[in-house]
């Protein structure tokens, strides 16, 4: 028995020996070294020396570990440990090859003396990058569907606050435009044009969670965005994703020693552009001129007009210059071979530069922690993502005519004070005009504060070789709270308050999804297979309350607390709840055959509460193929081309982005009640038409592409898509007289197609390194179908641009969407001749009521009238190109990148002067008017706004300009001491920067910002109705990394 395990009597002892070094160096060298000693043949040469050295990243100056290091022509090796730490023994003289997967190989000759430094580039073609698509990640390269991939090098060049800003001129196909320049205001964001009347922006991801916006997120905090295009990528996500997707993942600890890092910067913001208006006297003498074309007496009297000067200049006076903008990031990151964990902790804070000192805000607090956990054996890992924000903004009014700030100031006449000599404010002679700081003082007072969580945790278990189970269950909670007060005052006749008024809400929003997959990978031989099935199920459930009273105890904005109101009768109370649920099933096949010939398949089924038992499911198929030819022999000998993979695909996608329960006849109680004897009872109707017929909006794309790599550092990516989008969800017109809300239907068929094109450069000069980037898309879009008698979706309501003034942009089939409507113009009329002149097919005058100085309307129908059946399309608000570009060089520590973006080909409406009020203010354009026979054939003659011509009350072209702008974003200029000065300090970064943001644009719109993005429905845009601007920064900052 004792025999039996007496191995050294069974075996000889040098074999056991070489049996358990074999066993050790399995563990840790590569495997060529590996190899060497199996087969008997380690080297027997006695080495002089123990090499040392450490490998860093060479953007950061983080350790890599993972690394391969072998001596050149042998099989001597080693790996990097998790502080990038190597030792292996080599002579002086010998080349140590160093090589990592996304990184440029090098190599390095041994020296005698001190450890080896070694920093290793990022690959230019990054082709074995990992990427991440649907629930998962590719190869770069074996991708078959329209990505782009950024790192948050690209991002943080543009130092904003908000994410979506960072996007700009970003990626191909990707348009992020501004609703307004206020701090904290929401962005519109379209991937390949607008194809819906609905919600048109993408889906965000954020590490693997569904969430509906990423205001909440801080733009250091992110590793990578992948933005998915093709219905082919996200596909996957069925009914949530028509609009395309875009993968966020935020930063990931790794293996090592704790790194620190801590990122500050404050900048000073003021307008990159003021409006040219009339000053006080030039204001007079155009109103004087205005009353006498109008048949009326001259207002002002040459000597009032004599004691004017100057006047108000309003936009100087709501100015607010050097407002600050802050952000503060303290990082950490780390962990060890079973465990890994990164967190921050950041501030960010911006003033508006228009209004009053603190009325326009935007502060966010947030705290991350994301951390992954290696258990039993490594078959199980677990992890969370984790984040909490605190938001508070104050801001004026921007938006419509209604309260906008913005617009007040650029329309208020400058003969009267800011402030009389007693500090009240001053008051207009015209009852209605109110003093726009006066506005903003009193009726600006408003804050909103949000708490938001979002975090998601997750479990993998690797149940045999190959076969992964994954659970992942996430939640986004927040609680809004809005307040806002109103005090007693009074700005003139017909702009007063008697009683201060105080109202509050508090809104609570819920989301929880839980996400399940099971993935199987197989790889034989030449074959690599992945199989992914999985299912999710997702619930949203909201609630809010609120309410107002008047006449406050104490009377601010501090005290604005329903309960210090003391007027009963005029207590308001308000409350809602929504909800509602998607149960999903999916899979998907990624199979590659040598790297060479690629394809995907995926199917999705998705089940939305919002739609009836009938339509509730929808099924999302899509299919991806892929060639990547320069693995094939015949290319492989061409060495100019290093990479070439040709892509197509074909997929559909769905959406039920509509009001919960528009299949149902639903019952509301708001503003229903009614007196028995002049006792109130509460009352309730019914709310809108039901439509049990209701089904999923449809999107089918076809997209074709290749990605190519020219002369190792020149990347190419094209795209050609046709996306047609149909069964939109639309909100049917009807009578007034049904006495209730119209009901969804479905119908609409919309197209978008064009190309995208996407150029990288990168090379290394000596000891400089110079990137240069471009990117171009250029998109139609065409209404195909309107489910009605004419063929027309109308806005939702009329008065836009002004109180009177007609319908200036539809959706109309042969279209595109939101265009503008209106007429046509041909000049000016000279003289009563050419009023004369101008005849129908009958010979009768078509614009009988001109006068000279009047508009020549274009009489499209011939009818020999001109009414709104000779409004036609007078301009697009949709770009027909969007590009961006970027120049990057370093050199020795020092840093420069520029980054440019612009659009084309898009017209914006003028709104800024609201024409209903003849009174308001004029640019300086107006003195390129009509003043006599031959002085303009372009700018009408001032009026009153009551000339029976209608020049400016009718919508024309007068009111559309070209918006093409082409924007330069950001110029960085950085230094890293540490790289040169500072050798010796114990850290790995120390950078000093300065930036200049949004430094100069150019285009030919006079408006004070061609970013415009504004629209009253979702599927319009580019109405400027008074522009709060974007600021020009100045920023200075630090990045420090331990």
């Amino acid at each position: 028995m004792k025999n039996r395990y007496a191995i050294s009597n069974l075996i000889p002892r040098q074999y056991v020996l070489r049996t358990l070094a074999v066993c050790s160096l399995a563990a840790t060298a590569p495997p060529t070294l590996l190899a060497s000693v199996v087969n008997n043949s380690a080297y027997t040469h006695v080495l002089k020396q123990t090499v040392t050295g450490k490998v860093l990243d060479a953007k950061d100056g983080a350790p890599l570990p993972g690394v391969n290091i072998v001596v050149k022509g042998t099989n001597r090796g080693t790996v990097t440990n998790a502080n990038g730490s190597f030792t292996l023994q080599a002579d002086a003289g010998e080349i140590l090859v160093i090589s990592l997967v996304g990184y440029t190989r090098q190599e390095v000759p041994v020296t005698e003396g001190s450890p080896i430094t070694i920093r290793l580039q990022s690959s230019a073609t990054g082709l074995d990058e990992l990427v991440v698509v649907g629930y998962g990640v590719q190869k770069k390269k074996v991708v078959t569907g329209a990505t782009v991939h950024l790192n948050n090098d690209d991002l943080i060049k543009n130092h904003s606050v908000s994410l979506e800003q960072s996007l700009q001129g970003q990626a191909p196909g990707v348009q992020v435009t501004a609703n307004s320049g206020q701090p904290g205001d929401p962005m519109k964001f379209t991937i390949r044009g607008i194809g819906t009347n609905g919600d048109a922006k993408p889906l965000f991801i954020v590490d693997g969670f569904p969430v509906e916006d990423i205001a909440y997120l801080n733009p250091t905090d992110i590793a990578s965005i992948d933005v998915l295009k093709d219905a082919a990528s996200v596909a996957i996500y069925g009914t949530r994703a028509a609009n395309g997707l875009v993968m966020i993942t935020t930063k990931k600890g790794k293996a090592g020693k704790i790194s620190v890092t801590f990122d500050a910067s404050y900048g000073l913001q003021n307008p990159a552009k003021k409006l040219d208006l009339l000053n006080a006297t030039q204001y007079a003498n155009i109103m004087n001129e205005a009353a006498i074309n109008s048949g009326s007496v001259p207002i002002y009297s040459a000597d009032s007009i004599a004691k004017l000067g100057t006047g108000t200049d309003w936009q100087k006076a709501a100015t607010l210059r050097n407002a600050p903008i802050q952000q503060y990031s303290l990082g950490f990151s780390g962990g060890n071979e079973r465990s890994i964990y990164s967190s921050s902790l950041s501030y960010q804070g911006q003033q508006g530069i228009m209004g009053l000192p603190g009325r326009s805000n935007f502060e966010r607090t947030s705290f991350r922690i994301n951390s992954e956990h290696k258990l039993y054996k490594d078959v199980i890992k677990t992890g969370e993502n984790l984040t909490y924000t605190h938001t508070r903004q104050r801001g004026i009014g921007t938006g419509n005519i209604y309260n906008n700030s913005i617009r007040g100031l650029l329309n208020a006449n400058p003969t009267y004070p800011v402030y009389n000599a007693d500090g009240s404010y001053g008051k207009s002679a015209y009852a209605d005009e109110v003093n726009p700081i006066g506005g903003i003082d009193y009726l600006q007072n408003n804050r909103t504060i949000i708490d938001r969580i979002i975090g998601d945790i997750y479990a993998e278990a690797t149940l045999i070789k190959g076969l992964t189970l994954r659970t992942d269950f996430g939640a986004d909670i927040s609680y809004n709270y809005v307040n806002s007060f109103i005090p007693v005052y009074n700005l003139g006749t017909n702009n007063s308050n008697t009683h201060s008024q105080a109202s509050q809400a508090i809104y609570r929003n819920l989301t929880w999804n839980w996400d399940n997959t099971l993935t199987y990978q197989l790889n034989v031989g030449k074959n690599n297979l992945n199989v992914m099935v999985g299912t999710t199920a997702k619930k949203y459930e909201g609630y809010n309350v609120g309410g107002s009273k008047t006449d406050l105890i104490i009377p601010d904005f501090d005290h604005a607390i329903i309960s210090n109101g003391t007027n009963e009768d005029t207590r308001k109370v308000f409350g809602s709840r929504s909800m509602n649920a998607l149960q999903s099933y999916f899979g998907r096949i990624f199979y590659n055959y040598d790297e060479k010939y690629l394809l995907t398949a995926t199917l999705r089924r998705d089940g939305s509460t919002k739609f009836g038992a009938d339509n509730r499911y929808g099924y999302f198929p899509s299919f991806s193929v892929g060639w990547i030819a320069t693995n094939e022999n015949f290319l492989r000998d061409i060495s100019w081309l290093n990479f070439l993979k040709i892509r197509g695909g074909w997929g559909q996608n769905g959406s039920d982005r509509i009001d919960d329960f528009r299949y149902l006849a639903t019952i509301n109680s708001t503003y229903r009640d009614y007196y028995f004897n002049g006792v109130k009872a509460v009352g309730a109707a019914p709310d809108k038409i039901p439509n049990p017929r209701l089904r999923w909006e449809a999107s089918e794309q076809t997209d074709i592409g290749f990605d190519a790599t020219l002369f190792k550092n020149l990347n190419i990516t094209f795209d050609w898509y046709k996306k047609s989008t149909r069964d939109w969800l639309v909100t049917a017109p009807i009578p007034d007289i049904v006495g209730t809300g119209a009901p969804t239907i479905n119908g609409g068929n919309i197209e978008n197609k064009g190309i995208e094109l996407g150029i990288n450069y990168h090379h290394k000069f000596g000891e400089v390194n110079i990137g240069i980037g471009g990117n171009i898309s250029f998109n139609k879009n065409t209404v195909l179908q309107i489910p009605n008698q004419e063929g027309v979706l109308h806005p939702s309501y009329n008065g836009v641009l002004a109180s009177n003034m007609d319908e200036y942009f539809r959706a109309q089939n042969g279209m595109p969407i939101g265009f503008f409507y209106g007429l046509k113009t041909a000049g000016i009329f000279q003289n009563q001749a050419e009023i004369d002149a101008y005849t129908g097919k009958n010979g009768q005058k078509i614009q009988p009521n001109a006068q000279p100085g009047d508009v020549r309307f274009v009489d499209t129908n011939g009818d020999g009238v001109i009414t709104g059946e000779d409004k036609t399309k007078v301009g697009d608000p949709n770009p027909k190109q969007t590009y961006g570009m970027s120049l990057s060089a370093d050199w020795k520590g020092f840093d420069l990148s520029i980054l440019l973006s612009g659009v084309g080909g898009n017209d914006i409406v003028d709104g800024t002067r609201a024409y209903d009020r003849y009174v308001n203010n004029y640019t300086t354009a107006v003195f390129d008017r009509w003043h006599g026979e031959g002085t303009s054939n372009y700018l009408p003659r001032v009026t009153q706004n009551n000339e029976p011509n209608q020049n400016y009350t009718r919508f024309s072209d007068l009111y559309v300009h070209n918006g093409a702008f082409l924007r330069i974003k950001s110029i960085n200029l950085g230094y890293d001491l540490k790289r040169t000065l500072l050798k010796r300090l114990p850290m790995q970064q120390l950078r000093l920067y300065v930036s200049g943001l949004n430094v100069f644009t150019f285009t030919h719109y006079r408006g004070l910002d061609p970013e415009v993005g504004y629209g009253i429905d979702p599927w319009s845009s580019g109405t400027d109705l008074g522009y709060f601007p974007q600021p020009r920064t100045i920023l200075f900052g630090l990045n420090v990394k331990f």
